[in-house]
């Protein structure tokens, strides 16, 4: 079987295979057209490319970090193309990352000969380890789909106007808790990568090719590496998609944190718009710089702030932000950073403690997230072995603030309600719950007197950053005595006057906080968040204190006017808009706790509680006591799993409320 020259082919007639010209060409005249295909019987695949396919080929060759084309994959039609977040990965085999002893590599280290010249000299858990792979190509499609990306960036974003909103929101000492280190250089390299070049698709096809080279090559660092050559791998001339996803992401704080005026915009919705806009630029970043399973720590930095924004944004109790922890979760394991060393010579100080951070941060928020949604952590302290950032685990009293501190605080207190969280499915141990107490107390009296918030907080540091972590730090040490007396609680017939008072002071901190929030910025955790998680479960128990008022709880040192009065700012500010408003995420959540609590308010206001005997029922028929109330009890679901949000649907029900 012969091929037939390309005009008989086109024109489907007959042809006699002549060489050098068939005789229908020569006859036609055409001799100069006849010519065969190199490839005649490969049926090429239907595909036409577009115009911004057609300027990449001029600069297909930047799209080949190692010089290895992949070979035999079929080109994508132009619809998978538009397919948002469509994007292959580079190499062929996936990168297995950090594994333990019980992998199958143990077995094989210990068998002769196992050792590989090219492997043998690269130390476990290295930075040359983790950034070992295989060939890598970035295709015609990712880098189509990376211009399309830049396209909308630089249309729908102006990078001076987000680099003006980045510096209002850095004045006020502000910023990412991660990677605020590299907020500034990241946004200096995004302002230069999309702000001197002419929008036509051509240069968008040359942006995203830099990009996706860029984010192909491994970080290095050695030793003595100062951070700023370390963040000029990432930033100047080398930047990668991970950078404009921080980038993305701080802007999307900082519009978050900011009014709608500082933020160039015309109206509060206007602002929102831009927030979720510029969220929705670092997912495509985040899912892009992971597509090509080259994990590293800058993409871990972006994972972390990533979940961060997902949980101011889409909420507390969203699936989204929760999915982003687990995604970060992995990360961390496949980096093997929840097996850390005392002494790490092979990676520079400020790296190490970036790593520590990291997963300090993410062990925290394991925790905190998990008795929030009442879901299993993630992260279990005896499977890890880490340390804290910048400091041992002993917290000098001349240390000074940073996001560093506040990390390790945070992480401290963690490690308490871990412990804690065990005590509620283990059996009562009068000696265990001692002892956390007792570590809890320690732990508190360690922290410098100048971050403890032991009066007032209008009397406390004028700046916003410190006043807000004061809080921050007091309801976390008050938040490990709240959930110790409330596993205490759960094997005690009668109500617990300690969890009480526990709960009177932390919904007190709440309210002051929530009056003085225009003093207050972000040190790691928002306002609303604060409420969220402290407040409405100090609230709840509150409720239950006023409704089962006795001699007994009336004696106790807990001021029933004061409980009122912090109830009614929550109830108020929650009602009134000046916390969260219909568009905020988290307005299900509080607004359908602050309408039990204003109902019950109403009641107790003017109707009130008849004294009730001590373990007898109410006087009032209509008010029957917590105890002795056939089918409602005030503990019901109210597990450390249960009770942050399911306590509010089941107090709802309560006789007192409904009558």
């Amino acid at each position: 079987k012969l091929p037939a020259c390309d005009p008989c082919r086109a024109s489907k007639l007959a042809c006699d295979h002549g060489q050098p010209v068939c005789i229908r060409c020569r006859d036609a005249n055409r001799s100069g057209q006849c010519k065969y295909r190199e490839s005649p019987f490969k049926r090429e695949r239907g595909w036409r490319p577009s115009t911004l396919q057609m300027a990449m080929k001029g600069t297909q060759r930047v799209t080949k970090v190692i010089d290895s084309p992949q070979r035999g994959s079929a080109r994508p039609s132009e619809r998978d193309i538009n397919v948002e977040g469509m994007v292959t990965k580079p190499h062929k085999y996936p990168n297995p990352g950090w594994l333990g002893t019980s992998s199958h590599t143990t077995l094989f280290d210990h068998l002769p000969g196992a050792e590989d010249e090219s492997t043998s000299d690269i130390a476990p858990g290295s930075d040359q380890e983790r950034n070992v792979g295989s060939e890598h190509v970035v295709s015609n499609a990712n880098v189509a789909h990376g211009a399309k990306v830049v396209e909308q960036i630089r249309r729908l974003l102006s990078p001076s106007s987000c680099s003006t909103i980045l510096d209002a929101w850095m004045s006020k000492d502000a910023s990412l808790a991660l990677a605020g280190v590299f907020v500034e250089p990241c946004a200096k390299a995004v302002k230069h990568l999309l702000s001197d070049h002419d929008a036509n698709p051509a240069n968008a096809v040359e942006i995203a090719s830099k990009l996706f080279a860029n984010s192909c090559r491994p970080l290095s660092a050695a030793p003595d590496e100062t951070i700023d050559n370390y963040s000029a791998q990432f930033c100047q001339q080398n930047a990668r998609w991970e950078t404009v996803g921080l980038f993305c992401t701080a802007v999307s704080r900082a519009v978050t944190d900011l009014t709608y005026s500082e933020t160039f915009c015309d109206s509060d919705q206007e602002r929102r718009d831009l927030q979720r806009l510029t969220m929705h630029f670092s997912d495509v970043c985040l899912n892009t710089a992971a597509s090509l399973d080259c994990l590293n720590d800058l993409q871990l930095l972006l994972q972390y702030e990533n979940f961060i924004l997902h949980s101011m944004v889409d909420g507390d109790q969203s699936y989204h932000s929760w999915k982003r922890l687990g995604n970060m979760t992995s990360s961390l394991f496949a980096l093997g950073y929840h097996q850390q060393l005392e002494r790490n010579p092979g990676a520079p100080t400020f790296l190490t403690d970036l790593r520590r951070a990291a997963f300090a941060r993410a062990y925290s928020a394991d925790k905190n997230v998990s008795i929030f949604l009442g879901r299993p952590p993630r992260i279990h302290r005896k499977y890890c072995h880490f340390y804290l950032p910048g400091h041992d685990i002993e917290i000098t009293q001349d240390v000074t603030y940073d996001y560093v501190f506040e990390t390790g605080w945070t992480a401290l207190c963690a490690v308490l309600k871990e412990e804690i969280l065990d005590l509620f499915d283990a059996a009562a141990s009068e000696d265990r719950d001692q002892k956390a107490e007792q570590a809890n107390l320690a732990q508190w009296t360690a922290l410098p007197s100048k971050f403890r918030l032991e009066g007032p907080l209008k009397l406390c540091s004028p700046q916003p950053v410190m006043r807000d972590f004061l809080v921050s730090a007091r309801l976390n040490h008050l938040h490990i005595l709240f959930l110790l007396c409330l596993a205490v609680a759960r094997s005690k017939p009668q109500f617990d006057a300690d969890l009480a008072a526990v709960s009177a002071e932390i919904l007190g901190i709440v309210a002051e906080a929530i009056m003085l929030k225009g003093q207050l910025s972000n040190s790691g955790t928002s306002l609303v968040w604060k409420v969220a998680y402290y407040g409405l479960s100090a609230a709840g128990v509150m409720y239950l204190w006023l409704l089962s008022q006795s001699p007994e709880t009336r004696n106790y040192r807990i001021n029933r006017a004061k409980v009122t009065q912090n109830l009614s700012v929550l109830v108020l500010e929650i009602e009134t808009g000046t916390l969260v408003q219909t568009d905020d995420s988290n307005y299900g959540l509080l607004m359908g706790a602050s309408q039990t609590i204003g109902n019950m308010l109403d009641r107790l206001l003017h109707d009130g509680i008849a004294p009730q005997t001590v373990g007898g029922p109410y006087q009032n028929a209509s008010l029957l006591g917590l105890q002795s109330q056939i089918g409602w009890n005030p503990w019901d679901g109210a597990t450390w799993q249960d009770f942050e949000t399911d306590f509010w649907l089941n107090l709802a029900e309560h006789p007192f409320i409904l009558g």
